[in-house]
């Protein structure tokens, strides 16, 4: 504890030096500081953007209830060298921390619980003469220090974050001023991040945003705040999303900026709902004042643009949508840089608030942006429909995920057209800017470390607590934690992105027939088709994969009510029934020749009574048999494999009282051991740019012997008849056969493993009814 209350001495001498460089500031002694009104911290469990529930506070170490900690007085008064030291000290500023510091000193008669009780302005008379100072002090570059700035205003600000004990805040100079090598500009914001236990997820999406070229994106800096002699923590000083000059430059009297916003809009005193999509948009900045009456030019365009949404809605949401037409009415590249800022970082806001659009006036396309608010993001939410799974098509199916909010990114993907000129543009221009996301947050991290030590000294009760987000999710016990849940997160989600979102990639198209709609619009690769929470059975299934400069096709299957498995088909297809109310069950999917060699086909069903399961891959079953439990919805995908300097094999295993397992590959262990399960089918296939060539198999199953010879997608086996296999016999084919050779070795029962077999050769036994439990492949050069 004595070494806390020395640290907070250490903080508020600095803070008090800081004050003592402003002109007519007043330095404030440790232990005599003015401690702000401030709200308990609660523990919610908040849908993005909407006002929180609070629950009771966590237990504090602020002094008093709800009250912000003063600053402790040192634990004796320090000697006459050190007084007479911090006086000569006096005239030259010092920072905080390693970072720049930013001290505000509030007009006289203002405290900070004045500031913190409501978002009233700072003073609330603009034509009074004494306003609030401005200090910063930067330790990395004199050349950014600024004394005794005056400030026009300073206010509270933001929504859900403005209920926290750490609060936001938007300040306002008198004069357009540069602020630690930024352009100059007026406003600025305050970010607290107190949601945020790494304090890295706004700073993260606003440089990606940066690094795409996304017009007016906010730039940032980290600052230790200080107001009123208190140290308030680590805060992130942004530019204002707003039209102005230096920020979003609009030259038509017209030209305006909206916030799609369903959580507050209603609020704001310019509003208007589509009709399609039933989406709230606020006119929230413009070229000319929005305030009643609008000006003119301003009064047509705000007209104009919601005649322009309503068009290009009913556009974008046509059952057979004219990509041509769309497209005509958008800023498209600025569509995609905005999705994969968002899509990188799962951002759950993309439905419903904080999500901006603009135009130029009323000759002008629709611009997506800049990008806004995404402490939310990053896996601040644990679970799938709020952005917490690094592996899932986010965007593109949020409103789908949630079921609720606006749904445009939904319906632009539906377009094959979108769905390739992003994966093209992603491939060749965005991909190496977020590859590197993972390497700057470790530079950020290291830049603000002393920073985030002294913010979470001050704010305790966020480390180790569940999430002010989710409750479902413990916070690290460390910042240096979070830092790592950050980290990591972002580097599965880049993986993810570099397999989904190649150039080459063909797009697959899937429609489902659902029972009580009929067919729905069809969807592309990783969009989510059919219905989840209705108990409607899907009933069919429409397939096709787009152009493609590699050979080979997809293969398809599925397991239907009282018909049972349909045959292997190629290409484009139509899996299921019509009019015969019979329920899909199971499906399986598979590539040929180069296509297999270079992607994964990738996809999972929403099942009656079961929910999403997992994902499953290149013919492998996803659903049930036997159960007569439908299948709802589905989602399908490629992902290009990762670089492979050889061949390999990846084979899966049905187990009985299983199922089929994940799939494995190249000398793992397909199966089971020590658990008495028989192994009843094996399913596998051969990746090899280099040679051509197939891998076939054959298998000897009780009361059946040997079976005949089959290749993938097929299976060696069999499925749903209790037989075990009891033997195998596995070749190569073509050139394949003549440069590797393929060994294998079973796992069988009362013998365990036994030798490798290669080519052909008998692995298992016969003639002992005794079960194959366990199997590996493996490839083998030959020479």
């Amino acid at each position: 504890m004595g070494q806390v209350r020395s640290r907070w001495a250490a903080l508020a001498l600095a803070a008090s030096l800081l004050l003592a460089g402003a002109e007519g500031a007043v330095a404030v002694p440790a232990g005599d500081v003015t401690a702000g009104t401030v709200q308990p911290s609660p523990t919610v469990t908040a849908d993005p953007g909407q006002s929180p529930t609070p629950v009771a506070p966590v237990e504090s170490a602020n002094a008093g209830a709800g009250a912000a900690a003063p600053i402790p007085a040192p634990e004796q008064a320090p000697a006459p060298e050190a007084t007479l030291l911090a006086q000569e000290q006096l005239a030259a500023p010092a920072a905080i921390t390693n970072i720049p510091s930013l001290s505000i000193q509030l007009p006289p008669g203002y405290t900070l619980a004045d500031l913190n009780a409501s978002k009233d302005e700072i003073p609330a008379d603009p034509a009074v003469e004494q306003h609030s100072l401005a200090t910063i002090v930067d330790p990395t570059n004199t050349a950014n220090n600024l004394t005794d700035v005056t400030l026009e205003s300073i206010k509270g600000r933001g929504n859900f974050t403005w209920l926290l004990e750490k609060k936001p805040y938007q300040i306002k100079f008198d004069a357009s001023t540069p602020v630690l090598g930024l352009p100059t500009a007026k406003t600025w914001i305050l970010l607290a991040n107190h949601a945020d236990a790494s304090l890295l997820r706004n700073k993260t999406a606003y440089d990606l945003a940066v690094e795409f070229g996304l017009p007016a994106s906010p730039d940032s800096r980290f600052v230790d705040l200080t107001i009123n002699g208190e140290y308030l923590g680590n805060y992130l000083l942004s530019e204002k999303v707003e039209v102005k000059k230096n920020r979003l430059v609009l030259a038509d009297p017209g030209g305006l900026l909206l916030e799609l916003d369903n959580n507050y809009g209603l609020a704001e005193d310019f509003h208007f709902t589509t009709t399609r999509s039933n989406t709230l948009f606020v006119l929230k900045d413009a070229v000319a004042d929005v305030s009643d009456p609008l000006d003119a030019p301003l009064a047509e365009s705000y007209a104009d643009t919601q005649a322009y949404l309503e068009e290009f809605e009913s556009r974008l949401y046509a059952a057979d949508p004219d990509w041509a037409a769309i497209s005509s009415m958008i800023d498209v590249e600025s569509f995609i840089k905005y999705h994969f800022v968002f899509e990188l970082a799962a951002n759950p806001e993309i439905t419903q608030s904080s999500v901006f659009f603009w135009r130029d006036g009323t000759n002008d396309v629709l611009h997506a942006g800049p990008v806004w608010d995404f402490d939310s993001a990053f896996a601040s939410y644990t679970t799938e429909s709020l952005g917490g799974d690094p592996r899932q098509d986010y965007i593109k199916n949020a409103q789908f995920l949630r079921d609720k909010g606006n749904g445009w990114f939904r319906e632009l993907f539906r377009n094959e057209e979108f769905a390739a000129q992003v994966a093209q543009f992603y491939d060749e221009q965005l991909q190496a800017k977020v590859d590197a996301v993972v390497t700057k947050i470790d530079a950020n991290a290291a830049a603000i470390s002393s920073s985030a030590e002294a913010n979470f000294e001050r704010w305790p009760n966020v480390l180790g607590k569940p999430s002010i987000f989710s409750g479902t999710r413990t916070v690290a016990d460390t910042w240096q934690g979070e830092v790592a849940y950050l980290r990591d997160w972002v580097a599965k989600r880049a993986a993810h992105l570099a397999a989904v979102y190649g150039k080459d990639t063909p797009v697959l198209k899937y429609a489902t027939h659902v029972a009580d709609i009929g067919w729905q619009n069809a969807m592309t690769s990783g969009q989510i088709a059919g219905t989840s929470g209705r108990g409607l059975q899907a009933e069919a299934l429409d397939i096709s994969l787009g152009s493609s400069p590699f050979a080979g096709t997809i293969r398809s299957r599925a397991h239907v009510q009282d018909i049972g498995w349909s045959a292997w088909q190629n290409g484009a297809t139509r899996l299921g029934t019509t009019g015969r109310s019979l329920q899909l069950e199971a499906v399986e999917f598979t590539l040929t020749d180069q296509l297999a060699v270079r992607y994964d086909i990738e996809y999972r069903v929403h099942v009656q009574n079961l929910g999403w399961m997992s994902w499953t891959k290149n013919g492998a079953l996803a659903g049930t048999t036997g159960q007569s439990l439908q299948i709802e919805a589905i989602q399908i995908r490629l992902l290009e494999k990762p670089a492979n300097t050889g061949s390999s094999v990846s084979y899966g295993a049905h187990v009985a009282t299983i199922g089929w397992m994940p799939e494995v590959q190249d000398g793992a262990v397909a199966g089971t051991t020590g658990r008495g399960l028989a192994l009843e089918a094996l399913r596998a296939q051969v990746s090899s740019g280099e040679y051509a060539g197939t891998l076939e198999y054959r298998a000897h199953v009780q009361n059946v012997g040997w079976m005949a010879w089959t290749a993938s997608p097929d299976f060696a086996g069999t499925v749903g008849q209790g037989l075990r296999m009891e033997a195998i016999e596995i070749r190569l084919t073509g050139d394949l056969a003549a440069h590797y050779s393929i060994r294998y070795a079973a796992h069988v029962q009362d013998i365990g493993w036994q030798s490798p077999v290669t080519d052909g050769q008998t692995a298992g036994t016969t003639g002992l009814a005794k079960r194959m439990e366990a199997i590996t492949l493996e490839l083998v050069p030959k020479g």
